[in-house]
């Protein structure tokens, strides 16, 4: 069965209120018609937008079952297995993954004040968090529904991912620290399920949080055209430093630290522009060049690609 001949293209309800901060004055902000894949028909989402917090919503998003039905499979656009030495190797080229596990791990623990050492990783994808959080000396529960994904995540870590989705999950103990690297804005009710972290948080644990920037220079830039924050019909949330804030604070936990991040491939500019040869090198070799004081800029302004948030339970 291939992904879209199992997608059954569902829509939700119709949402009231904001996602993030529940206020009921929301406004219609753009189309967005996407096409996942080339035998799958056109769809067409409505993106709201919070006249409070700023925080953007599908309305009316995809049904539950649409999303289980392609997580099964993938959370990361993967339309067909890959290997844990094709994983790497992007890690080569462009390092990512492996660069924000190792930070966002660091930081957690660092803010961890409730003696647990146990780790949850929500979404664990091809496995780096649970991998830096072991390295942290946390003994890890990785939570991920994605077929392709537990594939890869096995041979990096000689362990086994529970492959459910986050609202089934059941744990008997609870954590010290809880990841949830661009998951959140995946998941229809971000309500309930910061409450869940909540709950299963030691006192003192911390939630470390990373998700698109709504209010990126990206989407101001390219507005439906970006793919980094709205990326339909995966994302179905799409928040700002002011929307996370108020849903993490509404369920118990103190954000104590908000960093932004701003990381492009270096080639991201020249396959847009279609250039090849020495004309891609040269703009690929400026983009290495000023990616750091640009997106320092980008950051003062507010206006990083992701945000990563940590909050601690009180």
């Amino acid at each position: 069965m291939t992904y879209a001949s199992a997608v059954s293209e569902i829509y939700g309800d119709l949402i009231r209120e904001c996602v993030a901060c529940r206020a009921e004055r929301i406004s219609y902000w753009r189309q967005k018609n996407y096409q996942y894949t080339d035998s799958a028909n056109r769809k067409e989402f409505h993106i709201y937008r919070c006249e409070s917090c700023g925080t953007g919503f599908l309305n009316r998003p995809p049904h539950s079952q649409w999303l289980q039905e392609i997580y099964q499979y993938s959370g990361q656009a993967l339309t067909k297995p890959i290997t844990l030495e094709e994983v790497l190797a992007r890690e080569v080229e462009f390092p990512n993954c492996t660069v924000d596990a190792e930070r966002m791990s660091r930081q957690a623990n660092r803010l961890n004040s409730s003696g647990n050492r146990r780790g949850l990783d929500i979404g664990s994808g091809f496995g780096f968090y649970t991998q830096a959080l072991k390295k942290a000396g946390y003994q890890t529960v990785s939570i991920n529904p994605g077929k392709y994904e537990n594939d890869v995540f096995r041979k990096l870590n000689d362990d086994e991912p529970v492959a459910v989705m986050f609202e089934n999950y059941q744990p008997t103990e609870p954590f010290g620290v809880v990841v949830m690297s661009q998951v959140l804005e995946h998941l229809l009710e971000p309500d309930q399920a910061i409450s869940k972290v909540a709950g299963l948080l030691a006192t003192g644990g911390v939630l470390a949080c990373a998700v698109p920037n709504y209010n990126s220079f990206l989407v101001k830039l390219l507005g439906t055209k970006d793919n980094a924050c709205l990326w339909v019909p995966e994302h179905v949330n799409y928040f700002t430093d002011k929307g996370l804030k108020a849903l993490l604070e509404r369920n118990g936990l103190r954000v104590v630290k908000t960093e932004q991040i701003t990381r492009v491939p270096f080639n991201a500019l020249s396959k847009r522009l279609s250039l090849t040869g020495k004309a891609a090198a040269v703009v690929d070799s400026l983009v290495k060049s000023l990616q750091a004081p640009f997106a320092n800029v980008m950051h003062y302004f507010g206006l990083g690609i992701y945000i990563n948030v940590y909050a601690v339970k009180k």
